[in-house]
């Protein structure tokens, strides 16, 4: 790492700039092994799109622990000297959180987005801290804190206990936090006057910058599926985020509404950011129809249906994006299609 734990926060605010986006697994046709060529495909796809980040997200499907880690050390490894690598840490109990922060740590990657692991349950305010704490003492990584998926509503009504908040920020090795996609704007205001003067606070969603960088200095955003709404010809997204902060607002304002589409859905970044739900399978289909590699993930995930495709298609056609062909290539991954592989084909 570039930094040591007690220079982390001035680290981030130096280099910590621009938008992270996720990238997740990609696996041979027979789903039985990790497709490395398919995943390192995507970090440089990534990095073609002009994002300053990615964030493996080991979390989103079936995968032995194993297989997480393979996962992130192959992302991490393609991603040295492009982009700062990044790992989504929340996986089934604290102790498997600071195991794979000791590993991110070991393969080289820059910070991690560190949530709350699924066998967890926090009876009082101090159970959040007192657990986030121990997780953020165990590593000297830089670590974005992500309040989403917390069992926390019953604490406050914000959702998140805003004096919780302020004492994570002020955790030395804490560098960032994520607001959830999809919660209130209210949060999103919180979270900037309680933590904006210890951490970087990003929102993620695009509409939401045209306040948050003039008024707050927001300079990083993600983790988000922008590589969904753009390509590395025409980074539109990458485009309103550097022209907000260069102050160009009229010019991020003129890209945002060519992005608009007619109907009652509005933006096609509405189709990803307002649902704050993480959909693998959904986001690769997107990937994949602007240049990334595809490929299903396997179960448990949620499905893939023919109408979400079409919506997808339809979204990008709208704002003058050609989805790839043909919808085979998606199924096996773009790397193993290019080689000769297909869907089994099976007659009676």
């Amino acid at each position: 790492m570039d930094y040591s734990k007690s220079e982390a926060k001035s680290w981030a605010k130096k280099n910590m700039k621009g938008l992270e986006v996720p990238i997740f697994p990609s696996f041979t046709p027979n789903l039985e092994n990790l497709d490395e060529e398919g995943i390192r495909f995507d970090v440089n796809h990534i990095f073609a799109n002009g994002f300053t980040s990615v964030m493996a997200a080991p979390e989103v499907c079936g995968m032995t622990f194993e297989e997480r880690k393979q996962f992130v050390q192959i992302v991490c490894d393609e991603a040295k000297g492009k982009m700062h690598s990044s790992v989504s840490v929340m996986q089934d109990t604290v102790e498997q959180d600071i195991e794979m922060l000791r590993h991110i740590e070991k393969v080289g990657g820059t910070h991690a987005t560190l949530a709350h692991p699924v066998q967890y349950y926090p009876q009082s305010e101090e159970d959040i801290f007192q657990m986030y704490k121990s997780m953020c003492d165990s590593t000297g990584l830089a670590i974005t804190f992500y309040p989403g998926r917390l069992h926390t509503w019953h604490f406050h009504p914000s959702y998140f206990p805003p004096d919780v908040m302020r004492r994570i920020a002020e955790i030395p090795n804490v560098v960032a936090m994520k607001v959830t996609g999809g919660s209130s704007v209210a949060l999103t205001v919180q979270a900037f006057q309680l933590c904006g003067d210890q951490i970087l606070v990003s929102d993620p969603m695009p509409d939401r910058w045209f306040f948050t960088i003039p008024k707050y200095g927001q300079q990083w955003a993600g983790a988000g599926p922008f590589y969904c709404m753009q390509t590395p010809e025409n980074p539109r997204i990458v485009r309103i985020f550097d022209n907000l902060t260069n102050g160009e607002i009229d010019k991020a304002m003129d890209i945002f509404w060519g992005m608009s589409r007619p109907g009652p859905q509005g933006s096609l970044a509405d189709s990803y950011f307002h649902t704050g739900i993480v959909a693998a399978l959904t986001d690769k289909y997107a990937h994949w129809c602007t240049g990334g590699n595809g490929g299903t993930v396997r179960q448990p995930t949620g499905r893939l249906y023919d109408y979400q495709k079409d919506a997808i298609r339809a979204g990008l056609k709208a704002i003058g994006i050609t989805p790839r062909e043909p919808e085979e290539e998606f199924y096996v991954g773009r790397v193993n299609y290019a080689k000769g592989c297909r869907l089994k084909r099976y007659e009676v």
